[in-house]
């Protein structure tokens, strides 16, 4: 089931069916020969399953990683039929142990011959007689959800959450500008699950770093395509760029000045990929670079919206979400990130553009976007 989505006007079918295709491909790849189609009813989607080769298990951890989904249920279908449902909420309930329940019945529209409260009471009362339980309302034992629509209802014990937003692909492409820490890969995800489909950019400093960075980007990616299944990475080198802006610039501005390149040579990509918007992993104040003054900076260098999806979240936010997409392990591996590379000791926390522009004068700017445009290798992720 999907809750955002419903509330779409004449273009609601546009996100349905993008949702529909991507539960498709995600079981596609992570439960081979499990679904025998997914089809597009009133406010929700209905997987048929292949009984003889159906891992639940496989299917309910696949459907968490899916965007666009706010919860799904593991159904048997039943009969618009109180008989047929009665019979059919008992063996449910029946292999659960509980002391107290709720039937919890819906219908899609009126047309629906039967009323919800019909259901919930005659229901109920057959459980209460025949199964000697209590109905509590509000902290049952034990849930029978009833779900009505068109000419068909499901019956099912628990609603699993997935998690929400919408799905992949309907709000455009992005270019996310993953470094290998903690906070890139969380704002890549937030980006998905807003619709986006993400494409990678890593700046690394090889030979002057290991490429353990690279390395870990992969990692990260193969973990994020739980959520958008398919990625495409542009590996950069930045140490070319970093030698001259060393010997050329004030160290104070060195990494302000690193990450406009950066955000330059970003847009190009962004450009040849058709994509609208960047994504850093910015959260404001962690550290220097990040003040919004430095910011503001920074950003001066791109006419491309800059998407920052962790502005406002503090450190520990940020951790608990990158366990929970699973790349918080993957991310505190020990590596050498660029822009740690001919760090001063006291970097200048409120830089104003004009500065950062009377230090790029002593550059070619031009030649040195090009420098990493030219340097960038192309990989797909599966």
């Amino acid at each position: 089931h999907y809750s955002e989505i419903g509330l779409k006007g004449k273009n609601r079918r546009f996100f349905e069916d993008r949702l529909r295709q991507n539960i498709l491909k995600t079981l596609k790849i992570r439960c081979p020969d499990s679904a025998e189609s997914v089809k597009r009813y009133h406010g929700r989607l209905v997987i048929e399953l292949k009984q003889e080769s159906a891992d639940l298990d496989s299917i309910e951890n696949a459907l968490k990683d899916v965007p666009g989904l706010a919860y799904f249920a593991p159904a048997f279908e039943s009969k618009q039929e109180l008989n047929t449902l009665k019979e059919d909420a008992h063996a449910l309930l029946s292999d659960s142990e509980f002391e107290s329940f709720r039937i919890t019945a819906r219908r899609a529209n009126s047309n629906i011959p039967l009323k919800v409260k019909t259901v919930n009471e005659e229901v109920g009362t057959h459980i209460v007689e025949t199964m000697k339980k209590k109905v509590n309302l509000t902290q049952p034992g034990a849930n029978c959800y009833i779900d009505m629509f068109e000419d068909r209802a499901f019956v099912y014990p628990e609603r699993i959450p997935g998690p929400g937003g919408l799905p992949v692909g309907v709000s455009g492409k992005v270019v996310a500008m993953l470094s290998g820490g903690i906070d890139s890969p969380v704002a890549a995800y937030l980006a998905m699950k807003r619709g986006a489909t993400v494409v990678f950019v890593h700046f690394h400093s090889v030979p002057y770093t290991t490429p353990a960075s690279i390395e870990k980007v992969r990692e990260m990616i193969t973990t994020l395509n739980r959520f958008q299944m398919r990625s495409k990475l542009y590996l950069v080198e930045l140490a070319p760029i970093q030698k001259q802006i060393m010997t050329e610039t004030e160290a104070r501005y060195r990494v302000l000045i690193y990450r406009r390149f950066m955000l330059r040579i970003a847009e190009q990509i962004a450009r040849e990929v058709d994509a609208h918007a960047l994504i850093t992993g910015e959260s404001l104040g962690q550290v220097a670079s990040q003040t919004l003054v430095n910011m503001e900076a920074v950003g001066r260098v791109t006419n491309m919206s800059i998407l920052r999806p962790l502005i406002g979240f503090d450190k520990q936010e940020i951790i608990d979400k990158a366990r929970d997409i699973g790349t918080y392990d993957i991310s505190i591996q020990p590596d050498q990130d660029c822009c740690s590379l001919f760090v001063p000791d006291r970097p200048a926390t409120k830089a104003r553009p004009e500065q950062l522009e009377r230090q790029e004068v002593l550059l070619d700017v031009d030649k040195l976007v090009e420098t990493g445009l030219t340097s960038a290798e192309i990989e797909i992720i599966d």
